[in-house]
């Protein structure tokens, strides 16, 4: 009896221990279950949970709800979601595609500047969860994209703006009616400075400053317009207006072209001047640029060539040029095109050289000599001149001198003539015959020293041929006399010496017997002085 009321009190012990641990694993399993579900709740609202069912919004937590907004409601807001999350993660498209084929749930993560973001996406047959971490607002109208990229783009928009703002050039952007709707800080200024336009500062749109911008088509090539701006202190602002089309608006540029614009003004001034000083030159002028068209031309080309203003005007070529005179017969015969061809290339090259120089004989029996020049920044140069008159007259006097040696060599006198620096002028045959020398064939100068060597040395000596070097070398009033001398063969040689206007001297040898002097004449041994 004992024993039996101890062992039930011991199970009695024994069951009310069992009991009150079962309760208390209860209680800790309820306690953690109840802990979990607030957990869960609270991750619930705390994270951008969105509900889908057939691709239909159908729940959000809280921190969802409270991104959303009634323009939101009214669109697709998965899809919508969708490419906004594909900003922050590439691979967003290509993964949900493959997962939604298996019903397969996935989970994208990254680290930003702001901290680690991520996106999970579960399947529960036509419903879809998106589960969104460390994103604001995913379904923000503002882009979501990397913070760093966000913060580059700003520091460019911020450099970009600086640098329109800083340049110089002033620009400005018009729509497709013309309208100006932005401009740049260039821009303003120069409407400040423009005349007449300083109470438009203020308003908008702000003046139209050029004439030549126009509305521009997208694809349209840039063509530079010349535009000018009348300034307050009554100056002339000069613009080269350049402008692109960018979709329905085109934008304008304004180079300043101040200095491009003094400069042909300056070019003009200095060809009008070189057009005036040629103008009164008897040669002709022709100056051809790089290109070899046609660039300044004086009237005495006009003249000289035929060639009508007009077509000259119109800026021809060089070898339009010379086909033009060929054909008026302003160039020498040419038998053959091709050689003529050749010719032209020739004639070109050797101008640029600076080589050029030739004397055309006309059909017209006229003469022209024609030089070529180079000139700089790869111009050349023709110069025309008429020298019919001096060719003329060279023949004329070339045929006076054939003349007087045809009648100098009809003399059986030996002849030479001196100048008044004592060197041989003109000799004739005979004199080449008895000397056996002719002065016209030697290379050098004879001199009076060179001849009376000469001479001394075919005769016997005789003081003749100092008095001789002494006469020809004397300055002032002069007279003629004679002399003699022997020749080695014996034979005597009667000489003359003749003074003649300029200082010159006429020297005459024969062999034939001494002329008798005049009976007034004094005899010196064998000089006779005339007039003394």
């Amino acid at each position: 009896m004992g024993l039996w009321m101890v062992w039930s009190w011991l199970e009695l012990v024994s069951l009310l221990i069992l009991g009150m641990v079962a309760a208390s694993c209860a209680i800790w399993i309820s306690s953690k279950m109840a802990a979990r579900r607030a957990d869960t709740a609270e991750h619930m609202e705390a994270s951008h949970v969105f509900r889908f069912e057939n691709k239909e919004l159908v729940e959000a937590s809280k921190a969802a709800q409270d991104t959303l907004n009634l323009e939101d409601l009214d669109e697709d807001i998965f899809y919508q979601l969708l490419d906004r999350l594909s900003s922050v993660f590439p691979e967003m498209r290509a993964a949900y595609s493959e997962a939604e084929a298996t019903g397969t749930a996935f989970s994208l993560t990254d680290v930003t500047q702001t901290g680690p973001v991520s996106v999970s996406v579960a399947f529960d047959g036509p419903r879809t969860q998106v589960e969104i971490t460390g994103i604001p607002a995913p379904l923000s109208r503002k882009l979501i994209v990397d913070e760093d990229f966000a913060n580059a783009t700003a520091t460019e928009l911020r450099v970009l703006r600086d640098t329109v703002e800083a340049s110089p050039v002033p620009t400005w952007r018009e729509d497709a009616r013309g309208t100006i709707d932005w401009v740049n800080r260039a821009y303003l200024d120069l409407i400040e400075q423009a005349k007449g336009l300083e109470e438009t500062t203020s308003s908008w749109p702000p003046a139209r400053l050029f004439a030549s911008s126009t509305v521009v088509k997208p694809g349209e090539p840039a063509s530079p317009k010349r535009s000018s701006v009348q300034l307050e202190n009554k100056t002339t602002r000069w613009f080269d207006v350049t402008s692109f089309g960018l979709g329905d608006h085109s934008l304008h540029f304004a180079t300043d072209s101040n200095g491009i614009v003094k400069a042909e003004e300056s070019l003009r001034n200095f060809l009008q001047t070189l057009t005036q000083t040629f103008a009164y030159l008897p040669i002709g002028l022709a100056i051809f640029d790089r290109n070899r068209q046609l660039v300044l031309f004086n009237p005495s080309l006009m003249n000289l060539t035929s060639l009508e203003p007009e077509w000259l005007s119109v800026r021809p070529t060089l070898f339009d040029f010379l086909n033009k005179l060929r054909e008026k017969r302003m160039l020498p015969e040419q038998k053959n095109f091709s050689d003529w061809r050749a010719k032209i290339a020739q004639l070109e090259k050797s101008a640029v050289d600076g080589t050029y120089s030739e004397t055309w004989t006309l059909p017209t029996s006229q003469t022209y000599r024609i030089t070529g020049r180079p000139h700089p920044e790869g111009a050349i140069a023709f110069l025309f001149e008429d020298i019919t008159a001096e060719i003329s007259l060279t023949r004329k006097f070339r045929q006076e001198l054939e003349l007087s040696q045809s009648l100098f060599d009809s003399f059986s006198e030996a002849i030479a003539v001196f100048g008044s620096d004592g060197i041989v002028n003109m000799s004739n045959l005979a004199y080449a015959n008895l000397w056996n020398v002719d002065p016209n064939d030697t290379l050098g100068q004879i001199s009076i020293l060179d001849a009376t060597r000469l001479w001394q040395s075919e005769t016997r000596p005789t003081p003749l041929w100092g008095d001789a070097r002494d006469f020809i070398a004397l300055k002032g009033d002069r007279s003629e006399w004679y002399g003699t001398a022997k020749l080695q063969s014996g034979e005597t040689l009667n000489c003359r010496f003749t003074p003649l206007t300029g200082g010159a001297t006429l020297v005459g040898f024969s062999v034939e017997d001494m002329v008798a002097a005049p009976a007034q004449s004094p005899v010196i041994g064998d000089t006779v002085l005339l007039g003394s």
